[in-house]
């Protein structure tokens, strides 16, 4: 399902997580004329709790298991407090020579879960094709070209969670929109129980091309008579928090803010608020959700979720003035079977949660007016049914309300889309607990109505009959119950049909995969409406990403959120042109996982992609792309199922250098193969001596699980190590890990006092004595670093510098060379809140001093979620996968990778005073001295001098002699001063400041 980039999504904890056990997620496989029979691997049933599950964990803060209180806004004041990385330096040896260009990498044929999307009204096609959309993760996304290029319109600095948009439709005002966010099913950077966020409202003024948030303080309470508060950013405490849909009064301009338990309304384009409507706010309820219309004569439809924890509020209701008081009920009510409408089934009387506070099954209602005829709406509501044996029922109802004279209801629920197909992720009709609910009426025709759920359909009547109703996108309607069909070029899940209003026979569709174009949604008949995908909408999210091995071949892989396994195609080894690189296509379905890319063998090259709870396939890289089902047998299935192994995002990793030796994660359990070419499910070896120091409660309900794996780069020698770190804050090395006995132990190497998921690990590519660990949670230590963790006891130092708040998704440790041909280090973390860099972080910590991040790629990048990387140091390509906004790489400079001439030798000594006597004076205005001891067996010595962001300032190469270093054309601040000596055994380091 499911930024330019986005912001870290936002999470706030509901009691007991209910919320993620009520939903029934139907996944689907997804490539066009693909078809999944019994190997379909996206199974129905608790997909989005054990994804919540997977990022709550991944999130949380260990020490109260909650997402700390406005750790949002905290991290994001940090993060712009943050230099963006610049030219810099004085001297021709300045680590600088040019910034890194990160380039976008696509997808550009699909993008990321998209809810809120509209045509400019005035659109023409010609001097107007303004399109403007809300990518759930991405923000607000404009075109100006027709839906051909997209530009990220968001404020910067600001939450990009976008699910509501409306125009202001008065004539001379439609230069005004409103935006809002928040979503409550479904996201899949959601934590057990928790909802995404939106923390406020946006408006703009120039038709989408810039955004002004909203104030937060002026919302007046129901009552008149206080200002509710602001509310906390991590917290469910605020209006804005939760914006399911906006409607802008035609007669007056008054937007009305349909959020969470309340309707908020403002008449002064934003500047003060006032609540119209409200259910109880004080229980902590997780059904809450409104929907508001607005006719053109100012009459107003308010829908209220049908689990609301007021029975009195439950239904649909009209008002005349939006006023407070001004509502009157006209379907739904308090007691069941004693609705104003017959055979209402919106209400939900399944409480699945005793409190308190109690909570109640979600009903989730949506509408529609007709444009046409605007005394005509369609209601469309969850009916708690399942399309599943042995019901066999749509899932949603449909009514029809005429209020031409009074309110006069027709109960359209025995025509709902019902093909015969019996498959559960699609036929009779599947809406995921009201995770994909739409309709959509023609601006032409009140009987021409679109109704989504995972698929799309269309009525030409209404759905007054069943003989009118088409399936039109979606799953294909050649569907059958034991094989499942994708659309072509459309996608699963569907969110919003929206028509060109200079021409209604074209519509756009969003989904879980971006948006689509018809050019004529009229076309007869079941599968006959033609689809294409609109392009240059990088919103993807991705958990892994992988580069071939290759050198020159920037050919990429990712493991996306509901998109699968994504292959971008440079070389043409799937038969696509490099032309169109930037389209990727989608090698395995599901839930995208870990992602790796073998090398060259023979005439063959493979792939390795999975999807969700442990499954793995390995693809053969040809115009077919063959797949093989290759997860290990005999694994610990998660508790309760039989046919689900592990974490939700699968783990796995090929030793970039050695890609014949593959590891696979089972929980604990970590599984060797060394023929990952060929390797079938029986022929795994299970490393027990690393399952049983992991967690050795592991198969009897024991689940720390391996999240991290680091390798020793260059061809393979004994004295290789794989580094693994731990959701409950481990970090092992397996020395000689192609070798070792099934069970050998690894040797303990954590971090003294570390806590939290060990989410990445990155090994210097030409020392693996130096390692830097990246931890996600909040609330701790979030990156550790050695020089020498292949001692039997590692010393760890804390890298987070300037670089506290966020938490850290992924890491890497990159090797070059300067303008002068100088080996320089680079380390580089992508956090929640962007991706940043630093050079010589082990110079500065050796040094007892504080690193300096920079944040890359300026403006392309800005403030996105960095969630994983990939790095080929022969070329020292750097590839970036974030969570939201696609994939991009850069090249990192002069590569100087040099693997196993340093493997395993001993880091430097520090500071020995037989080496370097002294350095004075620490403060000056101008000049360092520096004195030799008596090591006179040393020839030369090489004197650095580093600002605190690693960046080399000087350089000066001498005999073993005492000297003087001027520093005073430099800026006043802290430097580190570094001696080292010509055989590398030896160096001083020393922090100075420059008054």
């Amino acid at each position: 399902m499911r930024l330019n980039p986005v912001i870290v999504p936002t999470l706030v904890l509901i009691a007991c997580g209910t919320l993620f056990l009520l939903i029934k997620m139907k996944h689907h496989p997804a490539p066009a004329a693909e078809v999944y029979g019994e190997e379909n691997e996206e199974q129905q049933a608790r997909f989005v709790y054990e994804r919540a599950r997977y990022e709550f964990d991944m999130l949380k803060d260990p020490a109260t298991g909650k997402i700390p209180k406005n750790i949002y806004e905290a991290e994001m004041a940090q993060a712009r407090t943050i230099p963006t990385k610049s030219l810099g330096g004085i001297d021709q040896n300045s680590r600088v020579a040019a910034l890194n260009t990160y380039l976008p990498a696509g997808p550009n044929n699909i993008g990321g879960r998209t809810r809120a999307l509209a045509y400019d009204m005035r659109y023409n096609g010609t001097t107007n094709r303004v399109i403007i959309a809300g990518c759930v993760s991405g923000g607000i996304m404009r075109s100006t070209d027709g839906g051909a290029n997209w530009t990220r319109v968001s404020p910067d600095n600001d939450i990009h969670n976008v699910t509501a948009l409306k125009q202001d439709p008065r004539p001379g005002s439609q230069d005004i929109w409103y935006a809002g966010g928040g979503e409550n099913l479904g996201n899949s950077a959601d934590d057990v129980g928790a909802l995404y966020l939106g923390f406020g409202v946006y408006k703009s003024v120039n038709n989408g091309v810039t955004w002004t948030k909203l104030p937060l303080n002026t919302i007046t309470s129901i009552s008149g008579t206080g200002i509710l508060v602001p509310g906390a950013q991590e917290a469910f405490d605020h209006p804005f928090d939760l914006v399911h849909n906006i409607a802008v009064n035609p007669v007056n301009g008054d937007v009305y803010f349909a959020s969470h338990r309340r309707l908020v309304r403002s008449s002064d384009g934003g500047n003060t608020f006032r609540v119209v409507f409200e259910s109880a706010t004080t229980a902590l309820t997780i059904n809450g959700q409104m929907e508001v219309a607005c006719t053109n004569t100012g009459r107003f439809l308010l829908a209220v979720n049908g689990g609301s924890a007021s029975f009195d509020k439950r239904g649909i209701w009209v008002s005349t003035t939006g006023d407070p008081d001004s509502w009157t009920r006209i379907a739904g009510g308090q007691t069941l079977g004693v609705d104003s409408v017959a055979n209402w089934r919106a209400n939900s009387y399944s409480i699945v949660q005793a409190g308190p506070p109690v909570q109640y099954d979600g009903k989730r209602i949506i509408l529609a007016i007709a444009p046409s005829n605007q005394n005509i709406a369609y209601i469309c509501y969850e009916n708690g049914l399942s399309n599943e044996s042995p019901d066999l029922k749509p899932e949603a109802d449909l009514f029809k309300l005429n209020m031409t004279t009074g309110f006069s209801w027709t109960n359209l629920s025995d025509n709902m889309p019902n093909f015969g197909k019996n498959h559960p992720a699609t036929d009779p009709l599947a809406i995921q607990g009201g995770y994909d609910m739409l309709i959509s009426v023609k601006p032409t025709d009140p009987n021409f109505v679109i109704l989504g759920g995972t698929s799309l359909y269309r009525s030409t009547d209404g759905f007054s009959s069943t003989a009118n109703s088409s399936w039109i996108g979606g799953y294909h309607p050649s569907t059958t119950s034991a094989s499942l069909f994708i659309y072509p070029n459309s996608h699963a899940d569907m969110h919003n049909f929206v028509f060109n209003p200079s021409n209604p026979s074209e519509g756009l569709a969003s989904n879980d995969g971006g948006i689509q174009l018809t050019s004529d949604i009229n076309a007869a008949g079941n599968g006959n409406v033609v689809w294409s995908m609109v392009s240059n909408y990088q919103t993807m999210q991705y958990y892994y990403v992988a580069i071939d091995p290759e050198l020159n071949k920037n050919n990429f892989i990712g493991g996306a959120q509901d998109n699968g396994t994504q292959f971008r195609d440079k070389t043409g080894l799937l038969g696509t042109a490099a032309a169109d690189s930037n389209n990727h296509r989608r090698l395995i379905s599901g839930d995208g996982s870990s992602v790796s890319f073998g090398k060259i063998n023979g005439s063959s090259q493979f792939a390795y992609g999975g999807f969700q709870l442990g499954n793995i396939r390995r693809i053969q890289l040809n115009s077919t792309f063959p797949t093989a089902d290759i997860r290990p047998n005999v694994l610990t299935p998660n508790p309760g199922t039989t046919s689900e192994y592990g974490e939700f995002v699968t783990n796995f990793r090929l030793d970039p250098d050695n890609t014949e030796d593959l590891y696979y994660v089972n929980y604990n359990r970590l599984f060797r193969t060394t023929s990952a070419s060929s390797v079938t499910a029986s022929g795994w070896t299970e490393l027990t001596g690393v399952s049983t120091a992991i967690d050795a409660n592991g198969a009897t309900g024991g689940f720390n699980a391996i999240r991290a794996m680091g390798f020793s780069r260059g061809p393979y020698l004994t004295s290789h190590a794989l580094f693994l770190g731990t959701t409950n804050g481990k970090v092992f090395r397996v020395d000689d890990p192609r070798n070792i006995l099934a069970t050998s132990s690894p040797v303990d190497i954590t971090p003294p006092g570390n806590t939290g998921n060990v989410q990445d690990i990155a090994v210097n590519p030409n020392n693996d004595d130096e390692v830097m660990v990246a931890i996600s949670n909040y609330g701790v230590t979030s990156v550790w670093w050695t020089n020498n963790a292949k001692s039997a006891v590692p010393t760890w130092r804390n890298g987070e510098g300037n670089l506290s708040l966020p938490s850290f998704r992924s890491c890497k440790i990159v090797v070059k060379k300067d303008a002068a041909n100088n080996p320089v280090t680079e380390y580089y973390v992508g956090t929640s809140v962007g991706l940043y860099s630093v050079a010589e972080l082990g110079t500065t910590l050796l040094a007892s001093a504080s690193p300096v991040w920079t944040r890359e790629g300026g403006t392309m990048l800005n403030f996105a979620v960095a969630q994983t990387m990939a790095y080929r140091p022969g070329d020292n390509v750097l590839v970036l996968g974030t969570h939201g906004n696609g994939m991009y790489y850069t090249f990192i400079g002069t590569p100087n990778f040099t693997p196993n001439i340093n493997t395993g030798i001993n880091n430097p000594v520090i500071n020995d005073k037989n080496f370097i006597q002294s350095v004075y004076p620490n403060i000056t205005t101008s000049q360092v001295n520096y004195r030799i001891g008596n090591m006179f067996s040393i020839k030369r010595i090489s004197v650095q001098l580093f600002n605190m962001s690693g960046q080399k300032m000087a350089q000066l190469e001498s005999g073993y002699q005492s000297g003087t270093l001027d520093i005073s054309r430099y800026s006043r601040g802290a430097y580190i001063l570094s001696i080292l000596s010509d055989d590398g055994k030896f160096r001083h380091l020393q922090k100075l400041i420059r008054q």
